[in-house]
């Protein structure tokens, strides 16, 4: 399927929470039960985790939510839908699930910072915000999993950047 600017791949999410758009999911840790027609993603719980799957486009949203364009993505991401609605749908059906870009150029929220072209960003914090690993104070030699290079320039908390994906694990 097509992205913005790129592959996506729908995946699953193993807990019902809601994604704002432009966030970064990784590997369900949990899963045992993946396959090639329902793969299982979920919400990072804290900075450099990884394997990276892929960056939400899209809102995934309880039906008939809505959140105005300049939402802080920390009030969507990980919140709980209201009942009866449930955003994991780990039913039979292999297309249920939030879309990920997985090549491409991605739209990320920057944790805050200075973020400038070029920088590799690795996920910053549980809501899949993005940072370098200099900004998160990673240290040399440890093993960090980017969820791409950065395009363009951010300076504040949820400024949205531009990231070429590239998931392969680096050194800082």
């Amino acid at each position: 399927m097509a992205g913005l600017d790129g592959l996506t791949r729908t995946y699953r999410l193993s807990t019902s929470k809601q994604v704002a758009k432009f966030t970064a999911l990784i590997g369900d840790p949990t899963d045992t039960t993946s396959t090639t027609g329902a793969i299982y993603a979920a919400l990072p719980t804290g900075s450099n985790q990884g394997p990276v799957k892929g960056v939400t486009f899209e809102h995934w949203l309880a039906p008939n939510t809505f959140y105005p364009e300049d939402t802080d993505p920390s009030t969507i991401t990980g919140q709980t839908p209201p009942s009866p609605y449930q955003t994991f749908l780990g039913g039979t059906s292999t297309d249920n699930g939030p879309a990920l870009q997985i090549t491409g150029q991605a739209r990320c929220y920057a944790q805050g910072g200075t973020i400038n072209d070029g920088d590799v960003v690795v996920i910053a914090d549980a809501y899949g915000r993005v940072n370098t690993a200099a900004n998160l104070g990673i240290a040399g030699g440890t093993k960090i999993y980017p969820v791409g290079i950065a395009r363009t320039k951010a300076t504040a908390i949820n400024d949205v950047i531009l990231v070429d994906l590239t998931f392969a694990p680096l050194v800082a």
